[in-house]
């Protein structure tokens, strides 16, 4: 008997410059560009200006969460990409 397991769905905090915390939901085997991607949805950040920074190491976009060791609770901070001119 085959059991097909549907991947885990974690909770994790993002903290914004201005200190506001929104929350989202991600699956365990999420890459960072897809979480680039909601935060573009709910917030209206293009994901070419997101920074995402866990323990202190900035996440690459196809790097998957996992990864960054990211699990239920963790605070990812995002900060905006400084544009060139």
């Amino acid at each position: 008997m085959l059991l097909l397991r549907s991947p885990a769905v974690t909770q994790v905090i993002v903290k914004n410059e201005k200190g506001q915390n929104k929350t989202y939901d991600v699956g365990e085997e999420e890459t960072v560009a897809q979480l680039q991607r909601k935060i573009y949805n709910k917030e209206g950040v293009p994901e070419d200006q997101q920074r995402l920074i866990h323990n202190g190491r900035q996440m690459e976009a196809g790097m998957k969460l996992k990864d960054y060791n990211v699990t239920n609770g963790s605070i990812i901070y995002l900060t905006l990409r400084l544009r060139g001119g």
